[in-house]
């Protein structure tokens, strides 16, 4: 019982970093909606947001299907549902470190070599993608931390 109530306690931890940067995100999404719609002057502007590397209409798709996964993994990390996973935990290591360090190169080439390439010098996005990234990494580091705890706690025989 003791391990399920820390473990609760753990996943809530991590929960709330993964709120904070799901928030992030959304003002991102948010923020650009705005500029396409009804443009501020207080704001970068729309293209600031944009790359160009995905046209505008389907972007806002995928943006709210991830926000909605990210929700959802929000919400099991803080209502304590989660049920970590070692195996869950370094694929998603994997997929977030490759994710942030193909994406941190891309910052870097952007800002040394490769000024003038639309999708290079498109540094907004860049860093929305690297939150996204620590998305991953956050939700992989919680799984491979208590993944392989909670599996070894269960008795013998239980499983």
């Amino acid at each position: 019982m003791a391990d399920s109530v820390s473990g609760q306690g753990a996943s809530r931890s991590y929960g709330w970093l993964l709120l904070g940067l799901l928030l992030v995100f959304l003002f991102r999404v948010v923020v650009q909606l705005i500029q396409a719609v009804s443009p501020v002057t207080a704001l970068p502007s729309f293209d600031t947001w944009q790359s160009g590397a995905v046209p505008y209409p389907l972007l806002v798709v995928f943006q709210i299907i991830i926000l909605i996964g990210c929700g959802r993994v929000v919400w099991s990390f803080l209502s304590g549902t989660v049920v970590p996973s070692d195996k869950k935990g370094r694929f998603l290591l994997i997929v977030g470190w490759t994710y942030f360090i193909v994406m941190g190169l891309r910052l870097l080439i952007g800002l040394t070599v490769a000024p003038d390439h639309f999708w290079f010098v498109a540094i907004v996005p860049t860093i929305f993608h690297l939150v996204l990234a620590c998305f991953l990494l956050v939700s992989g580091s919680f799984h491979t931390a208590t993944g392989a705890c909670s599996v070894a706690s269960i008795p013998e025989g239980a499983a």
